[in-house]
């Protein structure tokens, strides 16, 4: 059986103790009364400064991406242009009404919505005393600027950095949140609403810049979320204004103009009305002359010249500010050494007359056509911008290169060059990464089914719609496969002294193929994969060291922990790949029932926590009829229904991954909706806490029952802390339904058990998530005593980092249960963080006296020095 020999990366090791009330004795075995040490004396911080700090955390959680980079990477605007929009009967009464109201401003492509946002952020609309103005600006092809979600913690963080008051009242809802705050579009929604009601709020304006570009999902609740504000009414008791760029698609018309609505202000970018065009035009003309004249400035062209070229430009009706910007530089980087006034006549009797003529010109003139098609197939399919190097690798591996020895390793700038000499301004480098001009060059080269490229044209236009996302998805696909099987990988692979990011830095495009190579396989028909299954089959060849390698690169992407001992078939069934999976199930089906070494999972495991349909069918199919049918049927329900180390069967992870298909397909198969993993939970209950509507539906149909879903919640998570189930509580918490902070009979919460028994990876995920780190249980312990009690330094050393208070009491302290536990090293952490060596209870003790009577001759020598200090 062939298994990968990579290294473990197992949990830490637990110091379990018993889970009841325990009396604290001393050394002398005389109990010491009451001595829980909880009570409210401060360590080091004071509530202010805890409040200070939560405040600090959440606005640098809020700060998720570099929203005001994005905003300037737009030009600025030419003076004169957006004059008319500015002045504008609609912009003047939304700008001046009292309280909220919506603007809607319809622009078609190249009309410069994008330079307009950025204007009115920085000079028509700028904050002050009374006005807060908050922006984001989507952007298709960056993968935090199409997030409608990241949009609104963009917006909360610049409005609470400008009026930090408007936080305080807010703040605990975060700090309870904990991750999921940043997560939550409904949390966030209603948090900016409560915001804009606050007395102190003044006027607060919301500029979104390109909508149509935000993911469609987030769109609509974001449309939803606004019809809602202006149909009930209440928008008029508060100032939020909201002022939205977009496309004029008929689904975004549809989204902003309910019936409920009438009337909604909007402006189009490209005129109404003739005065409203003649305007633009002659903004447009603006914008024309003094592009000209940059132009001529860098071609060293006379006035006279440039009179001719501004002349020629001015003839061609229906500019864009996005064609005049394509069309100067087609004239500018045009191959004539001299430019005279024939010359300027002859090229500028051509100009393209639209934005994709435009594009066909800039590509049409390529100095390598065929690397130009190559290089935009896989910008356009790259799960992520790829940088130059990236991209120059991506090249070289379709040229025929087979290792890193091959390469001729060439300088940014010359990279930089080369993409500008092959694609021209279609492409644009933006921090070492590629990305499109502009969406309407995505549109200009993907191809429609049915229509044939520059078929709707027309003139002919090579370029349009030339390029399929299939054949985009094939080439990259095939990149990152050549990529893996270098033959560095296999001959210096990852080893044990090389941490794994080291390694990934020191390889071009590593990170990338190994994370992403079969998403692209994936994304092509079944015949193009079978093409690929030797080379898939090879990748995923567990007894080689390349595999080793990209798995261990790919696995920093999962929160569990690394699993040893994987198959072919476990790797294969794991990404999805059906014809690998079909292969080695013909060629040997004796590893169907194989487990991983860590976790003991299954091949069908691993794929129905995938939500693989297809592959969870190849592997739970039956042969035909025959005498061994019977028996078949038995394996296949064993198989089904086989738990891993957690308890856990193949049912509970398709649960966990929101298939209804493959959840669907195990239960026919004779899975078990009953079965329960090892805190408790089932298929059912998982399924109700994910709020899987359609799952719970499929599996109420067996005839199981449910409990209310805050009781199951509420049961999973104490369940899963006591395990240091480090997935099922950030499943839980993912969620948004569950109570961080619910406590069980005995008053302990969640953060009770970690601490106590010293899960080192979940205590980081509660106290990310803003557990209650001085919730006290039934006998008054928070925390804090717990991990004391329990003799969890990890526990106590993560709980101190957190800044969590060292409570005294008139009968005790946190350093004294240390003390009287014997646990050296919890008291020098305790001692590190300030706790005070000297302090007596009411009975005259203190944590020297209580350790010279337990006689602990190393825990006196420390308590000494540290008295000593003070």
């Amino acid at each position: 059986m062939d298994r990968s020999g990579l290294p473990s990366t197992g949990g830490p090791s637990v110091n379990r103790h018993g889970d009841g009330p325990q009396n604290i004795t001393t050394g002398t075995g005389n109990q010491l009364p009451g001595a829980n040490f909880n009570g409210p004396v401060q360590f080091n911080t004071t509530p202010a400064q805890d409040h200070s700090n939560h405040a600090t955390a959440v606005r640098a959680k809020l700060h998720i991406t570099p929203y005001r980079d994005r905003k300037d990477i737009n030009p600025d605007r030419v003076p004169g242009t957006c004059d008319w929009f500015v002045s504008h009967d609609r912009f003047l009464e939304w700008r001046d009404f009292q309280s909220s109201r919506l603007l809607w401003v319809s622009a078609d492509p190249g009309c410069g919505k994008s330079v307009l946002a950025k204007y009115l952020v920085d000079s028509v609309l700028p904050s002050t005393e009374s006005r807060t103005v908050c922006y984001f600006f989507f952007k298709d092809g960056f993968e935090d600027q199409t997030n409608v979600v990241i949009a609104l913690c963009c917006i909360l963080h610049q409005l609470f950095a400008r009026k930090r008051e408007l936080l305080d009242p807010v703040l605990d809802r975060f700090v309870s949140g904990g991750e999921n705050f940043t997560t939550s579009f409904s949390e966030l929604w209603q948090i900016l609403l409560d915001v804009a009601k606050d007395k102190n709020a003044g006027e607060i304006v919301c500029l979104l810049d390109a909508i149509d570009e935000c993911k469609e999902e987030g769109w609509s609740q974001l449309a939803e979320a606004l019809c809602k504000l202006y149909k009930s009414g209440t928008a008029s008791s508060f100032n939020l204004k909201f002022l939205l760029t977009t496309r004029p698609y008929s689904t975004i018309c549809r989204g902003l103009r309910p019936l409920d609505i009438p009337g909604l202000p909007a402006i189009r970018l490209s005129g109404e009305s003739d005065d409203e065009m003649a305007k633009i035009s002659r903004e447009i003309g603006l914008f024309i002359k003094a592009r000209v004249q940059d132009v001529g400035a860098r071609l060293g062209l006379t006035e006279k010249q440039q009179g001719v070229l501004l002349q020629q430009l001015m003839r061609v009706p229906n500019r864009t500010y996005l064609w005049v910007h394509l069309t100067l530089d087609f004239i500018e980087n045009s191959k004539e050494k001299e430019v005279d006034k024939d010359k300027i006549l002859e090229i500028t009797s051509q100009l393209p007359k639209t934005v994709d003529e435009a594009y066909d010109r800039i590509l049409s003139k390529s100095r390598d056509l065929e690397r130009a098609k190559k290089m935009l197939h896989i910008i356009l399919a790259a799960a992520r911008p790829l940088t130059l190097q990236e991209m120059d690798l991506a090249l070289a591996i379709l040229g025929g290169r087979q290792s890193y020895n091959e390469l001729d390793v060439k300088a940014e700038g010359i990279l930089r060059e080369d993409v500008r000499g092959i694609c021209g301004l279609f492409v644009t480098t933006i921090d070492s990464k590629l990305y499109l001009l502009h969406q309407t060059a995505r549109e200009f080269l993907v191809g429609k089914v049915g229509i044939s490229p520059g078929q709707d044209t027309p003139r002919p236009l090579k370029w349009k719609y030339s390029l399929q996302p299939q054949e985009s998805h094939r080439i990259l696909a095939n990149i990152c496969i050549q990529h893996l099987l270098f033959d560095e990988f296999e001959t210096h692979p990852l080893g044990e002294n090389t941490s794994v990011s080291q390694y990934a830095e020191g390889h071009i495009l590593l990170d990338y193929s190994a994370k992403n190579w079969a998403t692209h396989v994936r994304f092509l028909p079944v015949e193009s994969q079978k093409a690929m299954t030797e080379l898939i089959l090879k990748i995923c060849d567990t007894s080689s060291r390349r595999f080793a390698t990209w798995f261990s690169i790919y696995w920093t992407n999962n929160n569990t922990a690394f699993p040893t001992g994987f198959t072919t078939l476990m790797a294969a069934s794991y990404f999805g790949m059906e014809t690998a999976v079909k292969r080695l199930r013909m060629k040997d089906g004796s590893h169907l029932d194989s487990r991983d070494y860590t976790h003991q999972r299954s091949a069908l495991s691993w794929a129905a926590g995938n939500g693989f349909e297809v592959v969870v069918r190849l592997l739970i199919k039956i042969p035909g009829f025959s005498r061994a049918t019977l028996k078949c049927w038995r394996r296949r329900n064993d198989r089904v229904n086989a738990a891993d180390k957690y308890g856990r069967t193949p049912l509970t992870y398709a649960v966990w991954s929101g298939s209804t298909a493959v959840v669907e397909l195990l239960t026919k198969a004779g899975s078990n909706v009953d079965s329960r993993d090892e805190i408790g939970g089932t298929p059912l209950s998982y399924a109700v806490c994910n709020g899987h509507e359609a799952i719970v539906e499929l599996l109420l149909k067996t005839g199981t029952e449910v409990d209310a879903v805050d009781d199951i919640s509420k049961d999973l998570l104490i369940s899963a802390a006591k395990k240091g189930d480090e997935a099922v509580v950030g499943l839980l918490i993912r969620t948004g339904k569950v109570d961080i902070n619910a406590q069980d009979d005995e008053g302990a919460t969640a953060l009770h058990w970690v601490a106590k028994n010293g899960h080192k990876e979940v205590l980081s995920l509660l106290l990310k998530s803003a557990a209650n780190v001085e919730a006290k249980d039934i006998w008054g312990k928070t925390p804090l005593v717990r991990a004391i009690e329990g003799g969890s330094v990890k526990g106590i050393q993560l709980l101190l980092d957190e800044g969590v208070e060292m409570n005294y009491t008139y009968l005790s302290s946190p350093l004294m249960g240390a003390v009287l536990y014997g646990n050296e090293i919890a008291v020098r952490l305790l001692l590190e963080k300030g706790a005070l060596p000297d302090f007596e209870n009411g009975a005259g003790d203190s944590a020297l006296s209580l350790a010279r009577k337990g006689r602990n001759g190393a825990i006196i020598e420390l308590l000494e020095s540290y008295g000593n200090r003070s």
